[in-house]
């Protein structure tokens, strides 16, 4: 465990704060979230424009607002605000096309939010800033491959949070399940010795064994 920690760390600083290459804003809007992710979001008229467009409308919509505040938050507290917001404001847009009850868990848009923030945190040309400060702040985003890691959650956390493995990201379904979650993970990497809370989504298809110098390069086959 300790030399995959190690591991972990290493790659961690390098992907996350030391990046390269560097991504601009619009290429991490457009690449950021994989069509599985899209496709979890069921359309009510499949003539008209689905999850994507969403997401990607009100990120470019929100681009100055967006890198000034990750580059400028001081907790995170901010951040969580921050990316509720969002979720709020995308939630409402998505209400145009996709089905009620696929909007109701708190997870299902905030997996793709956190995605995103990390995403621009760790690789994007306009947040300089933010990889120094909000790094320590990064949400893990929550989905089926981390329920399953054992390195994560062992059988005894799994089950003293309320996780099961066969949980996918939606299962998440209220804004305290996933505070709690986010709590016990910022509290086990201090007891680890993992730099940051951030670093478990390496476990995310065993990118720690990577040798690639950006997130995307450390999985260069598939986007969540």
């Amino acid at each position: 465990m300790q030399a995959q920690i190690k591991r972990m760390n290493e790659v961690g600083d390098t992907v996350f704060l030391t990046p390269t290459p560097l991504l601009s804003y619009e290429e991490l809007v457009l690449k950021s979230l994989g069509s599985n992710t899209y496709r979890g979001f069921h359309r009510k008229n499949n003539n008209c424009l689905g999850a994507s467009h969403s997401f990607r409308d009100i990120l470019t919509k929100k681009k100055d607002y967006l890198i000034h505040a990750l580059n400028n938050l001081t907790s995170e507290i901010e951040l969580n605000t921050l990316a509720n917001e969002l979720c709020s404001e995308l939630k409402s847009e998505l209400s145009k096309n996709i089905k009620p009850l696929q909007l109701q868990s708190f997870n299902k848009v905030r997996k793709p939010v956190d995605i995103v923030f990390e995403h621009f945190v760790a690789m994007g040309e306009d947040f300089a800033p933010a990889r120094k400060t909000a790094t320590p702040s990064l949400f893990l985003p929550l989905d089926s491959q981390i329920f399953q890691s054992e390195f994560i959650f062992t059988a005894q956390e799994a089950k003293a949070l309320g996780i099961k493995r066969r949980f996918t990201y939606k299962d998440i379904e209220t804004a305290q399940h996933y505070a709690d979650i986010q709590n016990f993970l910022k509290e086990k990497i201090a007891k680890i010795g993992l730099n940051h809370r951030i670093y478990f989504d390496l476990v995310w298809n065993k990118r720690f064994e990577s040798n690639g110098t950006n997130l995307f390069l450390t999985n260069p086959s598939r986007n969540r």
